[in-house]
């Protein structure tokens, strides 16, 4: 069955007349009505019921309409996909969130687009729950070895501290570093517990310290937005004091780390490795202390 014959045979149907539809479809009456001729002859049933006041669909013509609908949407998802597939040649999909920022990536992706000039890059959003896009290459995050990362690859740039963050009028705010008896007589909230050791660690050793703790498994940036209203503290990777608002962060004295990075798929498409190839050469060849300005 051709695609244009099922467009003229649901443009009919919503027309309810050939001269209509030839209308709609900048065509003339008689094309439209051997387009239809031509389809019934190649399915063997009759589609319509022609009278003066226009066409009626037959039972045979109502299935064909309700199955045709679907046929031709699939059709347009099938040639968008395939475009897609297409254009992912010399094209790099970023996932980003509040969380999942774009921090290094631009500034290296000014630079790769220097010297691969055809090729181009363009972002989709990681929602609250984490579903992350199908389309996604590439994603900018701390490796907290929650549950998404898993099942990515992880190319470490550096490694990141932690901090507390307090509201800007909190006494502990002005401080340079906080140290452990600084807490004391404090609540700290958690986004998680126990996904990855240093995480594991640094709440073990609050709570030896008989600092109370809260793990928050909230959706979104609800945790953050709570410890601002409680005033309570937020246990936090360095690299997320640019996603707080109205909060100070200041670094911890114990040097628990988190490693910072690009997730990729498993197979990257060509132009995905190229630029996974840049990274490392951008972070390894000429930069043996691994100094990444953004997040130092």
């Amino acid at each position: 069955m051709l695609k244009s014959h099922l467009k003229t045979f649901l443009t009919v149907c919503d027309a309810g007349s050939f001269t209509k539809a030839a209308t709609d479809l900048y065509m003339t009456p008689s094309s439209v009505l051997q387009q239809i001729r031509a389809l019934e002859d190649e399915l063997g049933i009759k589609l319509f019921e022609r009278s003066s006041q226009g066409v009626t669909m037959t039972p045979a013509g109502e299935y064909l309409r309700h199955k045709g609908i679907i046929l031709s949407g699939m059709y347009d998802e099938i040639r968008r996909d395939l475009s897609a597939f297409s254009k992912k040649k010399n094209s790099i999909c970023i996932g980003t969130s509040m969380l999942e920022k774009c921090r290094l990536i631009y500034d290296l992706w000014v630079l790769f687009s220097e010297e691969e000039k055809e090729c181009d890059i363009h972002m989709t959003n990681i929602d609250l729950e984490h579903n992350i896009p199908a389309e996604t290459d590439l994603i900018e995050s701390i490796n907290s070895n929650v549950g998404w990362m898993r099942d990515w690859e992880f190319l470490e740039i550096c490694q990141v501290p932690f901090g507390f963050a307090f509201v800007n009028d909190h006494p502990l705010a002005k401080k340079q570093v906080i140290r452990l008896n600084d807490l004391r007589g404090e609540t700290v909230m958690s986004i998680n517990e126990g996904s990855c050791d240093s995480v594991v660690g640094i709440l073990e050793l609050l709570r030896r310290n008989r600092i109370n703790v809260i793990c928050s498994y909230g959706t979104g940036m609800n945790m953050f937005w709570e410890s601002a209203f409680r005033r309570n503290v937020q246990l936090i990777p360095l690299c997320w004091r640019d996603i707080l608002i109205n909060m100070t962060v200041v670094p911890f004295e114990k040097e628990f780390l988190l490693p910072y990075g690009i997730f990729y798929r498993n197979q990257p498409h060509p132009a995905a490795e190229k630029f996974l190839d840049f990274i490392r050469k951008t972070y390894t060849v000429g930069n043996t202390r691994r100094i990444v300005p953004v997040l130092n």
